[in-house]
Order: C-alpha cells, then sequence, then structure tokens
C-alpha cells in the first residue's frame, strides 16, 4: 500500500481521523486494499499525509476495533482476511481501448512469432548447456577496478574497446573475418541487433529475402518494420540464390554456417551465387553466424564476410549460443559505410548493453577463458549429438535423423501420416518441448518432423525424451 489513493478534506467539518478511516475502510471494501496486505505504519502515514500522528493513530484504531485491520507484533499492520471486495467494486470501470501506432500494432502483431520458451526442459532448441557454464573463471574476471567512476557513466555506444578487440582477433581467427574494432558494435542480444539493422536498412515496404523455412524471430522484426517479406526456398546446399535472382529487394537474412533449422550449409557456388546477387541489386546480406563455433565434422567453413571481404555483408554474432543467453551481448561487424549510422541510432536509442559485464566477458576471452570453454563444449556437444542421433534411429522406422554434424540442434523427419504438431501438442502436455518443423514456415509447409535441441539436454535425460517421442507416435 502506497498513501497515493488516500485523501483528506481538511476544510471538511467532518474530523480528521474519520475522514481517514471512511477513506481507508472504502478502500478495502472495494479491493483497492486487498486482504493480507501490509498498510502503511502510522509514521510512514504521518509523512505522506501530513496529518499529526495523533489523528492517525486514532483513525487505525477504529479500523482495528471494526476488524478491518489486524496488527503482526514486530512485523506490521496488516488488512484483515475477514472482509471481501463488495461485488462490482474491485474491477475500475473500462476505460475505452487505445488504439495503437501502426508499429504497436505491427509489434503485438508479430509477438507470437518472437516468443521464447523459457522452460529448460530435454530437447529444447538454442540453448546451450547452461549448467556447464564456467561459473567460477567468470566470476574472477570481474574486478572493482571496472567501477570506477569514469567507467560508471554512460557507456560507449559501440560498446567496451577491449570487448571488442578481443571480439575482432577472435573472429579473424576463427571465422575468417577481417575487422577492426571500430567495426565491431555490441549489442543487447541478437535479436536486438536485427532490431538496429532492420531500421537502419528498410523502410516501411521495401522486400527482405528470408530463409523458407527460417528462423521467426527475425521475420517478427521485419514484419514489425513493415517490409514485405519473400520466402526462398532451403534444400540441402541452403538458400537457393537462382529462386530469387530477378527479385530486388534491400536485404537478405541469411544463415549460411548452419542453416536455421534445417542444419544445411551454404555451398560455395550458392555463396558466390548470393553475393552477386547483392552487388547486383545494390542490396545487403545479413549473416547470422549464430553457433558456427561448433562445428563437428573437422571441416570448418568460413564465414560469408570473409569471403566478401566485408563488403555489403552484416555479420551478427552472439555470445548466447557459447555461454549463456542471459549475457544478453551479441555484436554487429559492419561496413565502415555505416558505422556513423549505427552508433547515433545506438546513441538516440540508448540500446548501448550492461557496461559492467562487458569488461569481464573481455577479460574472460584474453585470459583465454572462451576458447578453452568453447573446445570442451566442443566435445561434449558432439558425444551427445551422436548419442541422441543414434538413439531416434534406433527407437523408431518413423524418425529419420538429419545431421549437418554442427551446431546446437538437428531435425528430425517425419513421415506424412505423422504430422509434427500433434507430436509437439503430445509431448508439451508431458513438460517436454520440441518444436515443430512445419512451425517454421511462412507459406505452405514442405517439411514434417522435429528440431531438436541436442547441446542441452544430458544423456540420460535424452534417453528418456527419446523413449516418450517414440512412444507418442507410436
Amino acid at each position: 500500500m502506497d498513501g497515493s489513493g488516500i485523501l483528506v478534506n481538511r476544510n471538511s467539518q467532518t474530523p480528521l481521523h474519520r475522514q481517514l478511516a471512511e477513506a481507508m475502510r472504502d478502500a478495502i471494501l472495494a479491493g483497492k486494499l486487498v486482504p493480507g496486505e501490509r498498510v502503511l505504519s502510522s509514521r510512514e502515514l504521518q509523512t505522506h499525509l501530513g496529518l499529526s500522528r495523533n489523528t492517525i493513530v486514532d483513525a487505525l484504531g477504529q479500523l482495528h476495533s471494526e476488524g478491518y485491520l489486524i496488527t503482526v507484533r514486530g512485523v506490521g499492520t496488516f488488512v484483515s482476511d475477514h472482509f471481501t471486495p463488495r461485488p462490482g467494486e474491485a474491477t475500475p470501470a473500462e476505460e475505452p481501448a487505445l488504439v495503437p501506432t501502426p508499429l504497436a500494432k505491427a509489434h503485438l502483431e508479430a509477438e507470437p512469432l518472437a516468443a521464447n520458451l523459457r522452460e529448460l526442459v530435454a530437447f529444447r532448441h538454442g540453448i546451450p548447456a547452461l549448467d556447464l557454464f564456467p561459473t567460477t573463471q567468470f566470476k574472477r574476471c570481474f574486478r572493482a577496478s571496472d567501477w570506477s567512476a569514469a567507467d560508471l557513466g554512460y557507456p560507449d555506444p559501440l560498446g567496451y574497446e577491449p570487448l571488442r578487440e578481443a571480439i575482432a582477433r577472435r573472429l579473424q581467427q576463427t571465422r575468417g573475418v577481417a575487422c577492426t574494432p571500430d567495426q565491431v558494435l555490441i549489442t543487447n542480444g541478437a535479436q536486438a541487433a536485427f532490431s538496429l539493422i532492420v531500421r537502419l536498412l528498410l523502410k516501411k515496404g521495401d522486400r527482405a529475402i528470408v530463409e523458407e523455412p527460417g528462423y521467426w524471430s527475425v521475420c517478427a522484426t521485419l514484419q514489425a518494420n513493415g517490409a514485405r517479406i519473400v520466402p526462398a526456398p532451403v534444400d540441402r546446399d541452403g538458400i537457393d540464390p537462382s529462386t530469387f535472382a530477378r527479385k530486388r529487394a534491400t536485404l537478405a537474412y541469411v544463415t549460411p554456417s548452419h542453416q536455421y533449422p534445417s542444419g544445411a550449409v551454404l555451398s560455395l557456388q550458392r555463396r558466390f551465387a548470393l553475393l552477386e546477387w547483392a552487388q547486383r541489386n545494390d542490396a545487403w546480406i545479413v549473416e547470422d553466424d549464430y553457433d558456427a563455433e561448433f562445428n563437428y565434422s573437422g571441416r570448418v567453413v568460413p564465414a560469408l564476410h570473409g569471403l566478401a571481404q566485408g563488403r555489403r555483408v552484416l555479420y551478427v554474432g552472439t555470445f548466447s549460443k557459447v555461454l549463456s543467453p542471459a549475457l544478453r551481448l551479441a555484436y554487429i561487424v559492419m561496413p565502415r559505410e555505416l558505422q556513423r549510422a549505427f552508433v547515433a541510432l545506438q546513441r538516440v536509442d540508448g540500446g548501448a548493453p550492461n557496461a559492467i559485464v562487458q569488461p569481464a566477458l573481455a577479460r574472460f576471452m584474453d585470459d583465454g577463458h572462451l576458447a578453452r570453454h568453447i573446445s570442451k563444449m566442443r566435445k561434449i556437444y558432439d558425444e551427445r549429438r551422436q548419442f541422441v542421433s543414434a538413439g531416434f534411429t534406433a527407437a523408431s522406422k518413423a524418425f529419420t535423423v538429419r545431421d549437418s554434424r554442427a551446431g546446437l540442434h538437428f531435425v528430425v523427419d517425419l513421415p506424412k501420416s505423422i504430422h509434427d504438431g500433434g507430436v509437439s501438442d503430445k509431448a508439451a502436455s508431458a513438460g517436454l518441448v520440441v518444436w515443430p518443423l512445419s512451425g517454421c514456415y511462412r507459406g505452405k509447409p514442405t517439411g514434417n518432423g522435429l528440431i531438436i535441441g541436442f547441446a542441452g539436454t544430458s544423456i540420460p535425460r535424452a534417453r528418456d525424451a527419446i523413449a516418450f517421442l517414440a512412444n507418442a507416435i507410436a
């Protein structure tokens, strides 16, 4: 309870203590003060209302005697459980519904596409093994010296410079991305990065090429910003640029290293074709390299950004898949000609991420902890991948594993006679989350299967989940 809803009239002939008692009594009966709610103490009411202590004590005493209030010694005063709100008074009168702006309406319509489940259950895709987070090493990377008065001001809109330097070095060494620290922009997660890109590069009605099937959260961002979405089919070699070779668009969003959700790796021939399309149409390519750190084939495919030497490609990376989504840290490698515009947008919107975590993450990378953690997890995830793949294959002839030996998930195809949405619903009723492949299509689905996130699921839990899914389709 606060004192903002309690009013007294000093010009009234009614004594102030009676006015206060009546106001609080009415609030209790109307449901504004609910049973069990703590009310302000006499001293707090004195401060809020500017009344004398005796006036307030008299009012509270009256309500105590009537049974509206009870006091627990040493704890406080509470609304009694013996009173219930008068019918019809607990709910305030309905106000006319506000008509949202077109942008707000678009975000409301797109929200279901961007919804992410928080449950840490077996086969939840897009989540690393959070129980194996390197807690001890990461905690040691926090330093009190990072919290000086100078460092606690508004952060650099580009992000913490040593972190940007560490990211640029790692990208050069592991992904073939040649960039300087001033081309790296730190964001509040990958979704915030996509939102910045879309807002900067697209205007309402512009076309955007997306993979079909594809990542629904990016489609939500495009849809909310008024883009015209043009789906392009994906096969075993990734997105096919020949299907939109004659179509003009402002940008194309792709996941070339491990296509989401199919797992396909974009072939070299199609990479060149995609770059040629962008050059010919003066378009931009957004490369989402979300889980490329985890490749189990021994054949690491360089990023599309490196092949293009940074021209017309915006590279997006994230720490959500290698460490934890809770860090809310991702980054964009920007072309130099867009740097000032990105910085301005970040500064005006106040979107710079937490400046407390960034120095710790930079130190975590510089000390070699990140590289060691990724190497360790690559072995664990590969073991889990092989176990889950073999488990599905052995559990039922209805399961066909589509394993690209990369990333944190793969697809298990189902026969057309078994609807993936029905299997997903049945699994959800038992607390198991497996996303249906058909849910990743904007048009009529041509795929029927389940997206299996093997990385965050221990082998014992995976064994039980496979058995349940096998029984669900039997």
